[in-house]
């Protein structure tokens, strides 16, 4: 089969193909019969026919790579390497401001306007496989995220929280809190073409479930979760998210499990800067805290437990407070006992020890 510049075969897998025709040509020659030379070369019986034709009707030669088929590029190599350009650029520099989203029609626009070129929407499509790219749901990051403070925390803080003054023997702890309700996310499912399935929610504010998550890792030592759940209750003048007593009081839990210093690293939420728990801190000589920048959350691993533990729970039937509470307690214990899973959120936010996580 013959296949377009930039699809099927490649340069080298085309050279093996036709290493594997000129095989056959030789066994053609001593009187090898097609079924025979299918089995040997393990390739179709169909394959081995067509060759025989082809090297019946014009010799070897017949079984020499013809090259790639399919029409050329429109586009020269050069051209390609700038369309690429100015794909990643996004489409706002282009004049899309509205929204950030490549569609093929804009690729078309595109196209005629740098290069002069005419596409069609298949055509664009096509190309933009061959070029690299494929339709992707992309990730959010805040307008009023720092990026220049995002850097300077990677190379300096980082360096400080990982460095030589940690206490020895200290334990690092990532914290992050999050909130569920019985109104679960959705999540993919099966459904028939045309009629969108339905899931049944409760349409009462019926109560909230505030969760904080710890991980704490250490050179040589198993990554570890711990977690504090707290139930809020519908109801008006009721508090609906944790205070500084239970933020304090799961890193006091951290501190008796693991016997060893900590160094808390936590985002900037309103409860972990106030006054109250500055006090806390300072009463704890065994305790160091860090602050991420703001608007980071890809730096703290705990974000992608919370973003595992409610993909698992996507597409929940209307159920009773305790029971989500239940269900979310499970699905952290799962991760209490896969600290591989732990070290892979630790590995997806680029933050690394000069040593393993765990052993």
């Amino acid at each position: 089969m013959r296949y377009a510049d930039g699809g099927g075969l490649t340069a080298a897998g085309r050279v093996r193909r036709e290493s594997v025709r000129m095989r056959a040509a030789e066994l053609f020659e001593q009187r090898v019969k097609p079924t025979e030379v299918a089995r040997r070369l393990r390739v179709s019986v169909k394959s081995a026919y067509q060759w025989h034709q082809w090297w019946r009707e014009g010799g070897a030669e017949a079984l020499n790579s013809r090259g790639p088929g399919g029409s050329r590029c429109r586009l020269s190599p050069r051209c390609l390497v700038k369309l690429a350009a100015y794909l990643e650029r996004g489409p706002a520099v282009h004049g899309w401001v509205e929204d950030q989203v490549w569609t093929a029609a804009r690729v078309v626009t595109l196209i005629r306007r740098k290069f002069h070129v005419t596409y069609s929407v298949s055509g664009a499509t096509r190309l933009m496989h061959r070029l690299g790219f494929s339709p992707q749901v992309p990730a959010r990051r805040v307008a009023e995220r720092n990026e220049q403070a995002v850097t300077v925390w990677n190379e300096v803080t980082w360096a400080e929280v990982k460095g030589p003054g940690r206490p020895a023997g200290g334990y690092i702890c990532f914290e992050d809190e999050a909130g569920f309700t019985r109104r679960p996310p959705r999540g993919r499912t099966w459904g028939r073409r045309g009629r969108t399935p339905v899931v049944t929610v409760s349409g009462h504010r019926a109560g909230r479930l505030s969760v904080a998550g710890l991980i704490a890792m250490r050179p040589g030592s198993r990554t570890r979760l711990c977690h504090r759940l707290v139930t809020h209750p519908a109801g008006k003048g009721k508090r609906r998210s944790m205070s500084e007593r239970d933020f304090i009081a799961l890193v006091d839990g951290v501190h008796q499990l693991v016997k060893a210093p900590i160094v808390l690293v936590w985002d900037r939420l309103n409860t972990h800067v106030s006054r109250a728990m500055r006090e806390l801190v300072a009463r704890r000589a065994w305790l160091t805290v860090f602050l991420l920048p703001a608007y980071a959350p890809d730096l703290n691993p705990v974000e992608w437990v919370w973003a595992h533990v409610k993909r698992s729970l996507s597409n929940l039937a209307v159920m009773a407070l305790d029971r989500l509470e239940a269900l979310v307690r499970n699905r952290l214990k799962r991760l209490q006992y896969r600290p591989d899973t732990l070290d892979g959120f630790i590995a997806g936010t680029g933050l690394t020890l000069d040593t393993p996580t765990s052993s």
